[in-house]
């Protein structure tokens, strides 16, 4: 329990340093097109997070297997899963319709 409790943790911290690294890096525009682009719907953005999500755990697991450090899979894993979550954290539009009227007239 305590392992686990260990990994959430280091989890919940690569999740928000690879959202605030994809947010400064990328820009506004690019991020807003990636999101229209990809998740446009919540269907097709659900079947795309799986399908990332599965291709990540396998490579990762494949890697593993070949060079005999099979045993760290439940580690690694799920932390290169957390870059995932935190890019497409990075890509949600954090302004909406009106918040440039709203600015304008303050």
């Amino acid at each position: 329990m305590k392992n686990f409790l260990i990994s959430a943790i280091v989890d919940i911290v690569i999740i928000f340093a690879s959202y605030f690294l994809f947010k400064n890096i990328v820009s506004g525009p690019t991020r807003h097109r990636i999101y229209e682009k990809f998740m446009s719907s919540f269907a097709k953005f659900v079947i795309i997070i799986f399908v990332a999500s599965v291709l990540i755990t396998s490579i990762t697991a494949l890697i593993l297997y070949k060079t005999q450090y099979i045993v760290y899979i439940n580690i690694l894993a799920p932390a290169l899963v957390s870059i995932l979550v935190g890019f497409v954290m990075s890509t949600v539009p954090t302004r909406g319709f009106g918040d440039k009227e709203k600015d304008a007239n303050k």
